[in-house]
């Protein structure tokens, strides 16, 4: 008995130290989110200008706004900047920095949470790094609310509101710019030779093959001055935007099922996109250069690109919109104003296979096509419009003060409305006129005749701003990556290129041409597998001194992240539990069995069989409910009607388990309370089957009725439930209603009333000491489960929130009151069965033992008042013992 009640205390024990586990890692998860909120301007901490700080406002007592700007916007932002002033009554402190001076500044700023930048005009390349210090204010509600000052979110292109101003699903750039690479060609020389502009860059190729080295009239000269033609005119100065064309290329065949798919890097693992692809890259792009202007490698955009087809000796090339801008102008900045056509940038019949990095056929379902490709199975074209750069943005500081954040986002919102934006995207084409290089970012900004009107060539501006139009709309327009690294992994890009490049330059300037000039195939596998080991090794060397991997950083940048959550499944609690589940299925088994095989023994008669054989049925039943308590969907798919039965499965069998063995408990207490009762008032009573099963089939009906009830109009159903906030999913049965607590509070104060009266019968009876009545052993079996719901109870409210602790505990309340009622009742009766000689012996050597009735000092004095009275005694006893035993054997039955 006393390793029994040990054992018992010892798992009543770990009940309430995991409770308590759980409950406290709930307490400081919920602790840790209130007391550490995501600060935004605290100026003990930052020092920051917070909203009640003079700083806010200028001498003149007007608030003020710091922004920093590239030095060659500058000019429009000043323009823009005195207009806002006056009409929003605030000053506007307009700092002009180069290019990565600017970069540098901001971005020291947002690390050092100093706030002393407002807002800036940034490229987006940044962004990654911005975000990753907190430095960008969430924009989100401001748009959503439809902005101030005409800001028309959706007048924008699709790509500028859904990507370029977008990161982790956050608004946090407004647009003042729209970038992305057009081809431009001469179209004089291609309607002179009835020639089309390239749909794929193998006609890229032949295209700049046949018209390199022609020698043509120069555009716009009264003399006979000719020039000769370069087929292509691309700067690859080292270090000069030259990535840009690379990834134009790669792109094309990289990035095939929309932009959130990426182009660089496979979005589930972050393994470099190159393979085969950058091997076509690297052929495309020594082709391009063997048919190209003989500064190449000594110019950039701006002194090729540019420059080489204003002047006549290019035939084609590709860029961002300045090319035809800079082209319409009149000389001396262009001899070629109206013979520049704007095409979309070749695309590509194949695509990479991400999984075995090599080059496969593109159809309809596999690419981005155009047309009635799009649906087709046949062979087509991916396009992949490259938005290289993404377009100048304007962002506010996250460390500024409320009002000075208001008033930036005001500022920026003004400069990007359509009237504003339009003035200076529409170029002043005179001849000399500055560089301003602002490309069209909305559908407003498309109107041809809006152009028209500012002295541009008509049939040139319509094809550039319908070739704009539709790239900025494509679905698979292709954005440039935004992450911590990202000018390491494109200056890797340039040195591995440039290196290569230089190699073919050398080959050239020695008269090489043809297979001559060109890399072997080897080769050109040699620079893929250096770039790659580069880029995985800055991958890997991020991945190490950063909690937040490149992975994620990629993953929220393109709008795509999934958060891995911290599912809370059974995997690791689920064979604590079916391990308990065993021991009592087996237990119950085996004691069924044992009550078989000794049925006739008298110790067994005088218990009935038909009780124990309930009693093991009953916990069997009980014991099979930790099985479905053990499904969850870590096991198996839980959808549909198992969400129900799977859930409602526990409930039934606990109720049916439970009421099926206590109705058997209670039946038996009351059989003996009642036999004692008898035998007190010196009478016989037969106590029948039917007389014991009365409380057995109410408690069970009630049971019934109730579940049945919640079964019916409020069932349980396994949800799985997520967390953005702790990262967390919980898998559960949950009801949808309330009808469930009614049902669960009715159940269990019914079986918590039937847990008492059997308690308090069990005291009754307590003093009858006989061996084959289990008084004793009964009382223990009953207040041991009165123990365990008593604790089971509460604890089950105390973990309810954690799915592993409430399983747990479940499964040990299971466990406990089974073999409670096992053991208690089945091992006294192994017991005596093994110290006696069994069922072979006569009852009349069976040893009685009388119960203990201890009458009051006044009972005792009337009953034994003489010495006459004691021959009375002596048979009163013998009746005594006589009724219970025969009580007992009636019962018990042969």
């Amino acid at each position: 008995i006393d390793i029994m009640l040990l054992i018992l205390f010892l798992l009543q024990l770990g009940i309430i130290a995991s409770a308590a586990a759980g409950h406290q890692t709930m307490t400081i998860r919920r602790r840790v989110q209130e007391e550490s909120p995501l600060a935004t301007c605290d100026p003990k901490q930052h020092q920051c200008r917070c909203q009640d700080n003079d700083n806010d406002h200028d001498l003149q007592g007007r608030r003020s706004i710091r922004v920093a700007s590239f030095d060659i916007h500058c000019l429009r932002l000043r323009r823009n900047a005195d207009a806002f002033e006056s009409i929003a009554n605030i000053t506007i402190e307009l700092e002009c920095l180069g290019y990565n001076e600017l970069h540098e500044e901001i971005l020291a700023d947002a690390k050092l949470k100093t706030g002393y930048y407002d807002g800036f005009m940034f490229g987006p390349f940044l962004t990654g790094e911005m975000v990753k210090v907190g430095g960008l204010h969430d924009l989100t509600p401001y748009v959503q609310q439809g902005g101030a000052y005409d800001l028309r979110w959706n007048d924008m292109f699709r790509f500028n509101r859904e990507h370029a101003a977008v990161y982790d699903n956050k608004v946090v750039m407004i647009p003042l710019d729209g970038d992305v690479l057009s081809f431009f060609y001469r179209k004089d020389l291609f309607e002179k030779y009835d020639k089309q502009p390239p749909k794929t860059w193998e006609e890229y190729t032949e295209l700049a093959k046949f018209f390199h080295g022609k020698v043509e009239p120069l555009p716009g000269s009264s003399s006979n001055e000719t020039v000769t033609l370069s087929g292509s005119c691309v700067g690859r100065k080292f270090r000069c935007q030259e990535e840009h064309w690379i990834i134009l290329i790669l792109s094309s065949m990289t990035q095939h099922t929309g932009t959130k798919t990426g182009f660089l890097f496979d979005t589930s693992n972050m393994e470099p996109l190159l393979g085969e692809a950058f091997v076509e890259t690297i052929r495309f792009t020594e082709e391009q250069f063997a048919y190209g202007a003989d500064n190449e490698m000594e110019g950039c955009f701006d002194s090729t690109n540019i420059a080489k087809m204003n002047s006549g000796q290019c035939a084609m090339t590709y860029g961002w919109g300045d090319s035809f801008t800079e082209g319409a102008k009149g000389p001396p900045t262009s001899f070629v104003s109206g013979l520049i056509g704007t095409a979309q940038t070749p695309g590509s019949p194949v695509y990479l296979d991400r999984l075995s990095q090599k080059l496969a056929q593109c159809t309809g379902a596999t690419c981005s096509c155009k047309g009635d490709d799009a649906a087709s199975t046949n062979a087509c074209l991916n396009v992949a419009p490259y938005t290289a750069f993404t377009g100048w943005s304007g962002a506010v500081s996250s460390f500024s003060s409320k009002y000075r954040q208001d008033d930036t986002t005001d500022f920026f919102a003004y400069a990007s409305s359509p009237e504003v934006s339009l003035f200076d995207t529409i170029p002043n084409i005179t001849g000399g006129a500055p560089f301003i290089s602002v490309d069209p970012f909305r559908v407003s900004h498309t109107n041809a005749q809006d152009w028209i009107d500012a002295g541009l060539p008509a049939d040139s501006v319509v094809s550039y701003l319908e070739t704009i139009k539709e790239q900025q709309s494509d679905p698979n327009a292709v954005i440039d990556i935004r992450i911590p690294q990202t000018p390491a992994f494109l200056d890797e890009l340039k040195v591995v290129m440039n290196e290569h490049i230089i190699k073919i330059n050398e080959k050239k300037l020695q008269g090489l041409t043809g297979d001559d000039l060109f890399s072997s195939e080897e080769e050109k596998w040699e620079v893929e597998r250096k770039l790659r080991a580069k880029w995985k090794a800055l991958i890997a060397s991020y991945d190490r001194e950063n909690s937040q991997n490149l992975l994620e950083i990629y993953q929220r940048s393109l709008g795509i992240y999934a958060p891995t959550y911290n599912n809370q499944d059974l995997s690791k609690i689920r064979p604590v539990g079916l391990t308990l589940c065993c021991i009592l299925l087996v237990t119950s088994l085996g004691f069924a069995c044992w009550t078989f095989l000794h049925r006739r023994n008298n110790i067994i008669k005088v218990s009935q069989p038909l009780f124990l054989y309930t009693f093991c049925f009953g916990c069997f039943v009980l014991g099979s409910s930790i099985i479905p308590l053990s499904i969850d969907d870590s096991t198996t798919s839980v959808s549909g009607a198992s969400k129900a039965c799977i859930c409602m499965a526990f409930p039934w069998l606990v109720s049916i388990g439970f009421t099926t063995s206590f109705a058997a408990l209670f039946s038996k207490i009351w059989r003996v309370v009642r036999v004692m009762k008898s035998s007190m008032a010196m009478r016989r009573v037969e106590v029948k089957y039917t007389d014991v099963l009365g409380p057995f089939v109410v408690l069970l009906t009630m049971n019934l009725v109730l579940l049945l009830v919640w079964t019916i109009l409020d069932p349980m159903k396994y949800e799985r439930t997520y967390s953005p906030q702790t990262l967390e999913s919980v898998g559960s049965c949950q009801s949808s209603g309330n009808v469930w607590k009614y049902c669960v509070s009715f159940i269990f104060v019914i079986n918590f009333i039937a847990i008492i009266a059997a308690n308090v019968l069990a005291y009754k009876g307590r003093n009858i000491g006989s061996d084959f009545v289990e008084s004793k052993w009964i009382m223990l079996c009953t207040a041991s489960i009165f123990q365990v719901m008593l604790i089971g109870a509460p604890l089950m409210a105390l973990v309810s929130e954690n799915v592993v602790a409430s399983y747990f505990v479940s499964a040990i309340l299971v466990f406990v009151i089974g073999e409670s009622i096992l053991l208690f009742i089945f091992l006294p009766k192994l017991y005596e069965t093994k110290t006696r000689t069994g069922s072979s012996k006569s009852s009349k050597n069976v040893k009685i033992s009388m119960p203990s009735v201890t009458p009051s000092t006044r009972e005792r004095k009337s009953a034994f008042p003489s010495s006459r009275d004691s021959v009375e005694q002596r048979e009163s006893g013998a009746q005594l013992k006589d009724s219970v035993v025969q009580g007992e054997a009636e019962l018990g039955g042969e």
